[in-house]
């Protein structure tokens, strides 16, 4: 296939190429603009926050509290004795630090870490999609003007041919040169197919062009022919080898079966000791009349070591729970690999038979095209019937259709074939641009917040996992 592979025909070869709308420039417009992949990159954004929210088990939560208390009742229930009054207001900061959760925290960060990095391969897979999607656009818009081309000259031809076949009729002539009402109404029923073609292709036409709207955002103009899709693979075994590596959507089972097991440690580690430290600063004093002079400091601290003993059946539950979640994601994982292997042999045949069908749709047009002015040629000898030109006309049709059905049914092959071997991305089709960078999201949300002591806490809770 590499003797095919060649950069897209966008690349102006000419100032009239130049002033083209080439499939980069729709690609480029689409990856800038569309709003599903505009929506999956907000999505991306916040499931890294997940990793934020995760790493938050290893800092300190500190707080500001203030409280006003007052109280009056009885000293005894026959009120014998008078009555009591609690009248007190404090102020105080309490600071709470998680010192060891046998790796609760840290199974937890490994999950939000996972995730994140699934949600990545989930925006790929977007990508890619959106790319297959624009490209179809692109190249339905293509083979429906060219099969609206194709109906209009068909019918501009069958009109000249009813004129002809008509004044024939009308005007006698030559016994070779004679035709008969027979030969008018047939031309008559062509000429009337051809409109009803005309009519269909200008509606599917119209579809294919709000189509492209709707993907690219913004019209089709003069659209260009591209020759070939950039980083084609050179054969098919090159394919399969770069599906398994870097295929979106089996990339990102991978990484969800590293969060199911992270999920699973996180099950178990609910059965482990936590150990925790807390303590407060403030002062307390009358609420009313406030007197400052009689306000006081007030200091607490506290060490607790917590170690589940029962719990109903909650932790066992969630352990069997989690354990089979990691079973699916890991059945997931080898339905991904199928699906994308599946893809890579299916389109790739499907180009190997596009690229052959092109060659023969081209060499079958120019048969057509010199057969039929080779028998309009001989018809004004009276040498070929209506029949012989109808059918003529109707086999280069058929033959100029084909092959604009070919052209586009390859280009959207190999997107396919692209995309499921993980190479239908941004970097890939539309360099020169921006690109959308989601493991720069990732890192920033692993380092955000960071604390002094979420070092030394994460390595000790990590100890043993």
């Amino acid at each position: 296939m590499y003797r095919f592979i060649a950069c897209l025909a966008v690349a102006g070869l000419s100032a009239h190429a130049a002033q083209a709308q080439t499939l980069q420039d729709a690609l480029a417009h689409a990856y800038r603009s569309n709003p599903t992949l505009l929506g999956e990159q907000a999505n991306q954004r916040a499931v890294t926050e997940n990793s934020v929210q995760a790493r938050a088990g290893w800092r300190p939560t500190v707080s500001v509290n203030m409280d006003a208390n007052y109280q009056q009742g009885p000293y005894t229930n026959a009120f014998a004795l008078g009555s009591y009054t609690s009248n007190y207001a404090e102020g105080y900061v309490a600071a709470k630090q998680t010192l060891y959760s046998f790796g609760h925290t840290a199974n937890q960060v490994r999950a939000a870490d996972a995730r994140s990095h699934a949600e990545a391969h989930a925006l790929r897979l977007t990508e890619a999609q959106i790319f297959t999607s624009a490209i179809t656009a692109y190249m339905n818009v293509l083979r429906d003007r060219s099969v609206k081309d194709i109906r209009q000259a068909d019918l501009d031809m069958l009109q000249r041919q009813v004129k002809l076949t008509t004044s024939r009729y009308t005007l006698g002539g030559a016994p070779t040169e004679q035709v008969t009402k027979t030969d008018v109404e047939q031309a008559e029923t062509r000429r009337h197919s051809a409109e009803v073609a005309l009519t269909q292709a200008r509606a599917t036409l119209a579809a294919s062009e709000a189509q492209f709207r709707a993907i690219i955002g913004e019209d089709p103009k003069k659209l260009m022919m591209p020759a070939a899709l950039p980083g084609l693979p050179s054969n098919l075994d090159q394919a399969l080898k770069a599906a398994i590596q870097s295929n979106p959507q089996l990339a990102q089972m991978r990484a969800t079966k590293s969060a199911t097991q992270a999920d699973l440690d996180t099950a178990r580690s609910q059965w482990g000791p936590e150990i925790q430290v807390q303590g407060s600063f403030g002062t307390i004093g009358p609420g009313a009349p406030f007197r400052g002079q009689e306000y006081g400091e007030q200091v607490t601290g506290t060490v607790s070591l917590v170690q589940p003993v029962y719990n109903g059946g909650l932790y066992n539950s969630q352990i069997r729970q989690a354990r089979d979640k990691d079973e699916q994601a890991h059945q997931n994982i080898e339905l991904a690999r199928r699906s994308a292997l599946q893809n890579v042999v299916t389109n790739w045949q499907a180009v190997e038979n596009g690229l052959e069908a092109i060659k023969a749709g081209m060499a079958e047009v120019r048969s057509g095209e010199t057969t039929l002015k080779g028998y309009q040629l001989e018809y004004g000898y009276g040498l070929r019937s209506t029949t012989d030109v109808l059918y003529a006309d109707q086999n280069l049709r058929s033959a100029q259709v084909e092959l604009a059905s070919s052209q586009h049914d390859t280009i959207v092959a190999e997107a396919q074939l692209l995309a499921a071997t993980g190479h239908l991305q941004a970097q890939d089709l539309v360099p020169h641009t921006q690109y959308y960078d989601a493991d720069a999201q990732l890192r920033r949300a692993r380092t955000r917040d960071w604390e002094p002591l979420q070092a030394p806490l994460a390595a000790l809770d990590r100890a043993g996992w």
